[in-house]
C-alpha cells in the first residue's frame, strides 16, 4: 500500500491475520479490516484507487496551469493542497451517505454540477485533454438521466456497483 518513506504513525499500513502484526506496529500505525480473506488487499486497492484519481486529478490541474504559462508548484502549494485539504472533509459525510443510501445534497445538486462542462470546454480551449475528467463527467451526467439531479455527487457510487 505504502512505501516505507511513507510508511508512518499517521498512514496506516494494512494487515491481515493476526502474524506480523506486532512488526506492522513497530513500523506504522497498523489496520486490520476484517478477518475474510482478501479483505486487507481489496482495501488497498480501494486505497489506490483513490490515490490515483486524486494524482489524475492533479495530473489535468498541472496540465491546465501549465497551458497558461503559470507554475504548478506555486500553484499546487498556494491553492491546490489547501483546497483538496479542506475538500478532503467532505469525504466522511458523502461516505455516510453512500452506507446510508441517502444522497440528500448538502451543497451543489449534481443537476447544477453537469449543467455546462467547464472543466471540458476550458481544457479543450487551452489545448489540455479532458479525458481524465470526462468519465467521471459521464457518470454525474448519467445520474441526473437517471433521475438523481437533486442529490449530491456521493450517489454516482451507486452507478459503479448497485446493491
Amino acid at each position: 500500500m505504502a512505501t516505507v518513506e511513507w510508511a508512518t504513525r499517521d498512514v496506516p499500513v494494512l494487515g491481515q491475520g493476526s502474524m506480523g502484526r506486532a512488526l506492522l506496529d513497530s513500523l506504522a500505525r497498523s489496520v486490520y479490516p476484517g478477518a475474510e480473506p482478501g479483505r486487507a488487499a481489496l482495501h488497498d486497492l480501494a486505497l489506490l484507487s483513490g490515490m490515483y484519481g486524486m494524482f489524475g486529478g492533479f495530473a489535468h490541474a498541472a496540465a491546465l496551469v501549465r497551458s497558461a504559462g503559470g507554475s504548478v508548484a506555486e500553484f499546487t502549494t498556494t491553492l491546490l493542497l489547501p483546497w483538496l485539504t479542506a475538500m478532503a472533509g467532505a469525504l466522511p459525510p458523502m461516505a455516510a451517505q453512500v452506507d446510508a443510501g441517502d444522497y440528500a445534497v448538502t451543497g451543489s445538486p449534481l443537476a447544477v454540477q453537469v449543467a455546462h462542462d467547464s472543466i471540458g470546454d476550458v481544457s479543450r480551449a487551452q489545448g489540455v485533454s479532458p479525458e481524465l475528467f470526462t468519465p467521471v463527467f459521464a457518470l454525474m451526467r448519467r445520474r441526473v438521466a437517471d433521475g438523481h439531479g437533486s442529490e449530491g455527487f456521493a450517489g454516482v457510487v451507486e452507478l459503479l456497483a448497485r446493491r
